[in-house]
């Protein structure tokens, strides 16, 4: 680990541009998902239809999901991680042999549930990078994340009667 450490501190001694135009974007998605989804949970868990609460808070997390996992997936945005994932891509293709991508779909749609769109696409982009359906596993493990805040939300408005 220390090698692929030494190797990204010297590469980026040499690079004179450190900054780029994805570091901004996910910045700004990352801004407006916060403040959207607070607004919009606010707005969907006080409306009497339920359906249509699940509806408007699944897209809003799904699209913000997808556009992060797109920035986030991107060379430019971590850099030091292609490096690192060469580097340790040796030591997991033994143990990557054993197991199917079921076990690491379960652990996204597991941290997705309870962490939301944000460390859902966190997590695809670290154990699904090169899966050809990410995209779509984003949009199906954002159903029970989605579920679970309506479910919660609502019963927490009718236990105290609001």
């Amino acid at each position: 680990m220390s090698k692929v450490i030494q190797k990204h501190k010297q590469s980026l001694a040499n690079k004179v541009d450190k900054f780029h135009w994805t570091h901004l974007f996910a910045v700004v998605i990352l801004g407006g998902y916060f403040f959207l989804s607070k607004v919009n949970m606010v707005h969907a868990i006080s409306k009497e239809n339920v359906i249509e609460s699940f509806l408007q808070l699944y897209l809003l997390g799904a699209i913000f999901g997808l556009f992060l996992l797109y920035i986030i997936s991107h060379e430019k945005f971590f850099p030091v991680g292609k490096e690192i994932e060469e580097e340790e891509e040796k030591k997991e293709k033994k143990l990557l042999k054993k197991y199917l991508h079921h076990g690491k779909i379960l652990a996204v749609f597991i941290i997705g549930t309870i962490g939301g769109p944000v460390f859902l696409a966190l997590t695809i982009r670290l154990l699904l990078k090169n899966f050809a359906f990410k995209y779509l596993i984003l949009i199906l493990a954002n159903i029970p994340s989605t579920f679970l805040t309506v479910g919660i939300y609502r019963g927490f408005i009718h236990f105290f009667n609001f």
